[in-house]
């Protein structure tokens, strides 16, 4: 048997720093799981408010819109129906932007009866359209939904304040570079969710907020 040959200082140092840059790049495809960052946009609004009432907003909106899409997510998951917890196979994600559109059409049917606060309404149409416009782009072309939600959040937090909106497109910078650094997506697919999210929630918060 051949001896293996030893591999340099500088090589292990390299080694060792990949390692660790993917280890942290899925470290944060987890922090900034699109789940949790559309949470986050709704309690922003919730939270500037400043009164019970937008929370308690938040709190129906996450019950009849986020939490049935994330109980089908994990019973399909359980299923098989999906290759991997990151639902890689681009047609595999076909089944969650239909099921995720019908929750927030029904959510937006919902905030109209009960005449909810303009803002609330104005980002779950945003959602709507990014789910929409995702979801047409995905039947040919792989786009990154980590990119779009993080980008609604970023444009959020800009629409309400300079310094957090900056904060959390540095959020977003780093949140791009993770998910090609996982190889879940390349620079374009990326840059292209960041770019849907941005434009569909300006222009449903200039309509309508």
């Amino acid at each position: 048997m051949r001896p293996q040959p030893e591999l340099s200082g500088e090589a292990l140092d390299s080694d060792e720093m990949e390692s660790r840059s993917l280890v942290f790049a899925r470290l944060l495809s987890h922090i900034f799981n699109p789940v949790f960052v559309t949470i986050t946009a709704y309690l922003l609004i919730g939270l500037h408010t400043l009164d019970e009432a937008g929370l308690a907003w938040v709190g129906g909106i996450i019950a009849f819109q986020t939490a049935p899409s994330v109980l089908y997510y994990l019973v399909r998951l359980r299923q098989g129906g999906f290759s991997d917890a990151d639902v890689s196979v681009r047609h595999e994600r076909n089944e969650l932007y239909m099921f995720g559109t019908v929750s927030v059409l029904l959510t937006i049917g919902l905030l109209l009866a009960l005449d909810a606060p303009r803002p609330f309404l104005a980002l779950t149409v945003g959602m709507l359209g990014i789910g929409i416009v995702c979801g047409s782009i995905n039947l040919i072309w792989k786009i990154s939904m980590h990119g779009a939600a993080i980008g609604a959040l970023a444009t959020l937090a800009l629409i309400y304040s300079n310094a957090l909106g900056i904060a959390f497109w540095i959020c977003a910078v780093a949140v791009a570079w993770a998910r090609v650094r996982t190889r879940n997506h390349t620079p374009g697919q990326v840059i292209a969710g960041l770019a849907v999210a941005a434009i569909v929630v300006s222009v449903s918060f200039l309509a309508l907020a």
